[in-house]
């Protein structure tokens, strides 16, 4: 028997900023160029003032319109009654994408750190396909299980970073934080920001699996941001405070080598087996969102109904789990190094797209019942989402524009999903009639 609405809106306030902060950030790897692109002064600022100009209004926004429509692939929606039913599919096939292209980078960074670098392309490949399948469980059993293994993945991540914040406390020199690169790479800094901070969307593609939306939301997406900001710049607080290794010397990955500096080989190990932690929890999060956001796409007719299917106490879509492990396994056959800009162009370009129609209904459709409502008028919000949409869209060009590879991939991705929609716009009662209605 099919759940109805109130049985499949089991997630509380942690539940959803968890899965939240794991879709973003899942620790404080990949961050120490922040500091080393311009120097702490003018890193550590940035770690300040960009979740608030950027982040924030974000955030909220997406937290507003998750409240008004609280169905799995809510954002689908909002595109629809925005820009019309072909954008809703566009948004929804250029974010689930993206993120399951993303997803399967993490087996394969876990498998080629444990492995010697002359390993066998045998080997490798099906301890990926191990890794790929076993941490795909968890999104099988059900949000709920997923929801609280992050709690304690979690705490297992973060804890060599509190850890290398206390040894590093007796080594600050205040000074050390005023210092600037004195050939700073401007861009670099600005790219490493937004790549940071952005995934909160993912909130959307699971709205349908949580409970009270108009409380739950705005709290979880806070919270996330208030992890994810504190994830990143307390660690890099203390390490630029210290200054061991010098920040000049820092590049991706340098955590280890900065734990080794301040407290030695055993805290080194530990970040590292922390790394392959944050990557298990990523994963997890990501293909978690990437079912909810499938079958959400299949139950609003934008996707083959087949995915639509729930099953288990908390209503779980493991048929589109298992799409998503399909194509994991089927890509952890294959160097996808070439493929990735994929992932930032579409991720960057799903989230203007989604920004900027959350926008346009404040001031086409302002009657629209919204349970939680940002407490700005249409006018300053308006204000408040051009650094974000104007970012977004510099962004977006830039990472389109990267390479002649990453242009063809995407370009062919965009061509594939035109030919999909135009197949499916021959079938019209497969769309909603929320979005047809309202298109």
């Amino acid at each position: 028997m099919a759940l109805v609405d109130g049985d499949r809106r089991q997630l509380g306030v942690v539940s959803v900023a968890l899965l939240t902060y794991f879709s973003v950030c899942a620790g404080p790897f990949g961050t120490e160029l922040i500091v080393a692109s311009c120097g702490p002064l003018v890193g550590l600022v940035g770690l300040v003032v960009f979740p608030l100009v950027y982040s924030l209004p974000t955030t909220m926004l997406f937290a507003e319109l998750c409240s008004a429509f609280p169905v799995d692939s809510g954002f689908c929606t909002w595109v629809s009654l925005a820009f019309g039913p072909s954008w809703g599919f566009f948004v929804g096939y250029w974010s689930w994408l993206a993120s399951v292209v993303d997803a399967t980078v993490y087996p394969c960074l876990v498998v080629d750190t444990l492995l010697r670098t002359d390993e066998s392309w045998a080997t490798r490949t099906a301890c990926r396909l191990g890794v790929a399948i076993a941490f795909t469980l968890p999104s099988l059993c059900g949000i709920q299980l997923v929801g609280s293994t992050l709690l304690y993945l979690s705490s297992f991540i973060l804890a060599p970073f509190a850890v290398l914040c206390a040894v590093a406390v007796p080594r600050i020199e205040p000074a050390n934080w005023l210092a600037t690169r004195p050939d700073p790479h401007w861009t670099q800094l600005v790219g490493l920001l937004c790549w940071n901070f952005r995934g909160f969307d993912a909130t959307g593609a699971y709205a349908g699996a949580v409970a009270d939306p108009k409380r739950t939301f705005p709290r979880a997406m806070g919270l996330a941001l208030l992890l994810t900001g504190s994830s990143y710049l307390l660690p890099l607080l203390a390490a630029a405070g210290a200054n061991e290794p010098p920040f000049l010397t820092w590049t991706d990955g340098s955590y280890p080598a900065i734990g080794a500096a301040l407290g030695g080989a055993w805290l080194a190990s530990w970040i590292a087996v922390s790394n392959t932690a944050s990557s298990f929890g990523l994963y997890m999060a990501e293909t978690t969102a990437n079912g909810y956001r499938l079958a959400g796409m299949a139950e609003l007719g934008l996707a083959p109904r087949v995915f639509a299917r729930r099953e288990g106490p908390s209503a779980t879509p493991r048929r589109a789990i298992l799409c998503i492990l399909g194509i994991s396994v089927a890509m952890c056959l294959v160097d996808f190094s070439t493929i990735l800009g994929i992932t930032n162009a579409l991720s960057s370009l799903t989230q203007l797209v989604e920004s900027v129609a959350a926008l346009r209904l404040r001031h086409v459709r302002p009657e629209i019942a919204r349970p939680y409502q940002v407490g700005l008028s249409t006018p300053q919000l308006t204000v408040a989402m051009v650094v974000p949409i104007v970012l977004g869209a510099a962004m977006t060009l830039n990472q389109l524009l990267l390479n002649t590879t990453t242009l063809i991939v995407c370009g062919g991705a965009i061509l594939l999903g035109g030919i999909a929609r135009a197949v499916q716009r021959q079938r019209p009662e497969s769309i909603p009639l929320l979005i047809a209605g309202d298109a």
